[in-house]
């Protein structure tokens, strides 16, 4: 059984059993060989734009018999990508920006994606707000240390519903559970903005002051 990180490993909790996955960036496929030890009926399309990393995913799918198992494609996100019996799409270890801009790309290949599991490294907000406008909502979140860094793992399902801007910012579900995890985040997220504020130069007025606002919303939040 092969060894994966609490990241990984949180990811995988998102994965149901009789699912066909398309996992975009799949780095060295630890997560698919990982996903395929351990639910049933699954099928996994890997893909990954980097070769190098490709060439390693595939010799990890060798080394423990799945190379027959899983589909790889050496392809720049859903490019070249036929999404007809896919039902899951998982990105993980991206920025924002990157996930949002490889979906909304071929957007028309959503149709027939039920699931996206996506994990973020930064401006989670953007995430929640681009997604849920096209036609998915927040069925899912969950917060996870590992190594140090706080990481956000969020399911989104097909489907719409309404949300404030507070909702969009922290997400639903994080902000319910309010957990000890979610207010380590929040404080290192402040301290952050907190500086970044007082680094900004007057002219740039409209950008202090979305800073100032997204501060007063960490001030406003429950202890």
């Amino acid at each position: 059984m092969i060894k994966i990180s609490e990241r990984l490993k949180s990811i995988s909790e998102f994965i149901e059993d009789n699912t066909n996955i398309l996992d975009i960036g799949c780095d060295h496929g630890l997560l698919d060989i990982y996903l395929m030890q351990n639910k049933n009926n699954i099928n996994i399309t890997a893909t990954e734009i980097n070769k190098e990393a490709l060439n390693n995913a595939i010799k990890n799918f060798k080394k423990n018999k799945l190379d027959n198992k899983i589909k790889t494609i050496h392809t720049n996100g859903l490019d070249n990508i036929d999404t007809t019996n896919i039902n899951t799409i998982i990105i993980a270890g991206m920025g924002s920006h990157t996930i949002v801009g490889i979906l909304y790309k071929n957007i028309k290949k959503l149709k027939n994606i039920d699931n996206l599991i996506l994990q973020s490294n930064n401006d989670i907000d953007f995430l929640r707000k681009k997604i849920t406008k096209i036609g998915y909502y927040i069925e899912k979140e969950k917060l996870i240390k590992d190594k140090n860094i706080i990481y956000t793992i969020i399911q989104f399902k097909k489907g719409r519903k309404i949300y404030n801007r507070k909702q969009l910012y922290f997400g639903p579900y994080l902000l319910k559970e309010n957990s000890i995890l979610f207010k380590d985040k929040n404080k290192e997220d402040l301290i952050k903005l907190n500086k970044i504020y007082k680094l900004i130069p007057k002219k740039y007025i409209l950008y202090k002051i979305k800073t100032l606002y997204k501060i007063n919303l960490y001030k406003n939040l429950p202890k």
